[in-house]
């Protein structure tokens, strides 16, 4: 399993480099004009990359009182799976992407995100296919989340917007800013990152890139 996130973090960034629009016309927007909407756009994605990456919903563990009290798990037949509990913050996959498409392109969400989220994926490395399951599923009553799902990194990236610039080659639909960053766990170790943002439908921009994982 340890392989198998690993190898899953690795296609992750690989997507998320591979993810390039065709060349297009006009001038990149000035660092005060997409200034406001990246710091809004980098603080909201902590939350959808835990959802995501990170240790993903409350759920109601098979073991524990509540479960065994109230025979949660009796006759259940979702294996591999857990109850996210009914104090979630998302209690549907609709939610989920609902409060994902704030944040990030849909590029990025069709091709990325979501298929790793909701429909699981086979990973070929040297031992043969190993297959994941859907982080997420639902149905009529419930959300669940995978037993199997193992957090792909702990803690978060802070970012210094202060030093935020914006990088070739931007231009009118996609535009790519550099800015200092590092783990959480390590302020002394301050690197450069580069975040890409497409412009959507609706003339917002959107993150086209993962913002979480370690540095």
């Amino acid at each position: 399993m340890k392989r198998l996130v690993c190898a899953a973090l690795a296609v992750l960034l690989l997507l998320s480099s591979s993810l390039t629009l065709s060349s297009c016309g006009g001038k990149a927007p000035k660092i005060e004009q997409i200034y406001d909407r990246v710091v809004e756009l980098v603080e909201a994605s902590h939350e959808i990359n835990t959802v995501f990456y990170g240790a993903g919903l409350p759920v109601y563990a098979r073991d524990s009182l509540y479960a065994e009290f109230s025979h949660l798990y009796y006759n259940f037949s979702q294996n591999g799976y857990e109850i996210v509990t009914d104090y979630a913050k998302f209690l549907t996959i609709h939610d989920i992407k609902t409060a994902a498409e704030k944040v990030y392109s849909k590029a990025y969400l069709e091709e990325v995100l979501y298929p790793m989220a909701f429909e699981g994926h086979a990973i070929t490395g040297i031992g043969g296919v190993e297959v994941a399951m859907a982080k997420y599923r639902e149905d009529e009553q419930w959300i669940y989340q995978s037993e199997d799902a193992q957090p792909l990194y702990a803690g978060m990236i802070v970012y210094d917007y202060s030093t935020m610039k914006i990088t070739r080659p931007s231009n009118a639909k996609a535009c790519y800013v550099t800015v200092n960053a590092w783990n959480e766990d390590e302020p002394q170790a301050v690197r450069s990152v580069r975040l890409r943002l497409t412009l959507g439908d609706d003339g917002n921009w959107y993150l086209d890139s993962f913002t979480g994982g370690r540095l």
